[in-house]
């Protein structure tokens, strides 16, 4: 229950401590009264770093934090409040248990209750008595001691919570492949900013990414089709509601990801409205069937969320081949930007070639004198004669691939120094030389 009255001055009263402290618990609840009705779930951690260090030896120890808690207590650790000590948690951690949640927890406030405790024996209240110097604001000086109430926040697990605490989980801890302890780096704490979790906007980027290569692919159709004419065929309608789809979601997406201060429900309504639009693309999909925004539960709502984008973002292109646009950028030079992290994974990548000179030059000196290699490195390794990716010639190109008349395709080999550098930079370079006359590239990758 909030107290949104006033304390009522008047000449000549007697002032008591209960003033003072209704007067703070007013202004404290109004403020948090507005919040909770201009936001939407206004509770949640703003940022959480925790030592990944100790949790190998068992203990979990906070690094920083700050944020709110759902009663609409803030905290700022280290810079206005204390750091919860650190625990070691191997005892509530038993060898059969996969997992554990971990929590940052403070005592509710109990109305007409002890909610300080004035003497430092007392754990189980919202509050403890400290004293700090203050100086006087006036003059920098005249500093006076002031007791202050700080806040008695610590950190449990899962199964020590009870209705007695405040508690907002900022972590789950899992066993790893040897045994382990380490922090689930998939798990999605309340919060009310999208950077409080790299898991959110990793979202978020693996998204944009799958919708640029979509609107690359339907903007290269809709253009060698034209504008609309009678006869038009159903297909080509589709794939314009499609694109029209996709082009709004990534104008959506782009801004929550540069600016990283949305609330996960702001995000969440983006990607609910980019699941609904795609529903008319899925013969057995219906809005009805998406989930819905849970604060407590973030992981689940927003991972099942994105199953369901990228599931319809496959019914008109299934994503089995990404195209890797190679842009000119001096004579000879080329460069490529790897937007889609899966070309990483388990992939083939495909170099297509086209020359006006002798197909079988271009067949057997094609491996030796066009070099494939990271943009930065490129025109190095070209200046020292030095060799790039190992690349092979293909008869046939994958099965995924539709083969052009007059290409020639070569298989990029995904290892040595180039190809890690590649993966570093997410930057492909290609030099061609001029023995190839009037060349034309295509790189892929086979997912």
């Amino acid at each position: 229950m909030k107290s949104l009255s006033r304390v009522v001055w008047s000449e000549g009263m007697y002032l008591g401590p209960h003033h003072f402290q209704t007067q703070s618990r007013y202004f404290e609840d109004s403020i948090h009264f507005a919040v909770e009705q201009c936001w939407f779930e206004p509770w949640g951690v703003v940022s959480c770093k925790l030592d990944d260090l100790a949790i190998q030896n068992g203990r979990v120890a906070l690094i920083g934090a700050h944020g709110i808690f759902e009663d609409g207590l803030v905290f700022d650790m280290p810079a206005s409040d204390h750091l919860p000590a650190s625990r070691d948690i191997r005892d509530q951690f038993s060898p059969l248990s996969q997992e554990m949640l971990v929590m940052l927890a403070v005592p509710r406030r109990h109305p007409n209750q002890a909610n300080c405790d004035l003497e430092g024996g007392n754990g189980s209240v919202r509050y403890v008595a400290v004293k700090r110097a203050v100086a006087d604001v006036n003059n920098g000086s005249d500093e006076k001691e002031v007791r202050v109430g700080q806040k008695n926040i610590r950190i449990l697990v899962e199964s020590e919570c009870d209705d007695s605490f405040q508690a907002i989980p900022i972590a789950r801890v899992r066993r790893d492949g040897a045994g382990h302890l380490v922090y689930d780096p998939k798990f999605i704490p309340p919060c009310t900013k999208l950077t409080a979790s790299p898991e959110l906007l990793a979202i978020v980027r693996r998204l944009l990414e799958t919708l640029q290569e979509k609107q690359k692919f339907f903007s290269r159709t809709q253009n060698a089709a034209g504008v609309f004419q009678a006869g038009t065929r159903q297909l080509d309608v589709a794939n314009f509601w499609f694109l029209h789809t996709v082009n709004g979601a990534i104008a959506a997406l782009r801004h929550l990801y540069t600016s990283k201060r949305g609330h996960p429900e702001e995000l969440f309504g983006q990607l609910s409205r980019i699941a609904g639009e795609l529903c008319t693309f899925g013969m057995d999909s219906h809005p009805d069937n998406l989930p819905l925004y849970d604060h407590r539960q973030l992981e689940q709502c927003f991972g099942a969320l994105e199953a369901h984008i990228r599931r319809h973002l496959e019914i008109l292109v299934p994503t089995n081949t990404v195209n890797i646009q190679l842009t000119p950028v001096q004579r000879n030079f080329y460069r490529g930007v790897v937007q889609d992290q899966r070309c990483f994974g388990r992939s083939t990548w495909v170099l297509g070639v086209r020359s006006s000179g002798s197909e079988a030059r271009l067949i057997a000196r094609g491996p030796e004198i066009v070099k494939v290699c990271s943009q930065e490195w490129i025109s190095k390794l070209v200046a020292r004669a030095l060799p790039g990716v190992v690349m092979r010639h293909l008869t046939v190109p994958p099965a995924a691939i539709s083969p052009k008349v007059e290409f020639q395709y070569f298989s990029l080999d995904k290892m040595g120094p180039c190809w890690d550098h590649i993966a570093s930079t997410r930057e492909v370079g290609v030099y061609v030389p001029d023995d190839l006359p009037s060349v034309e590239l295509e790189l892929q990758v086979v997912l």
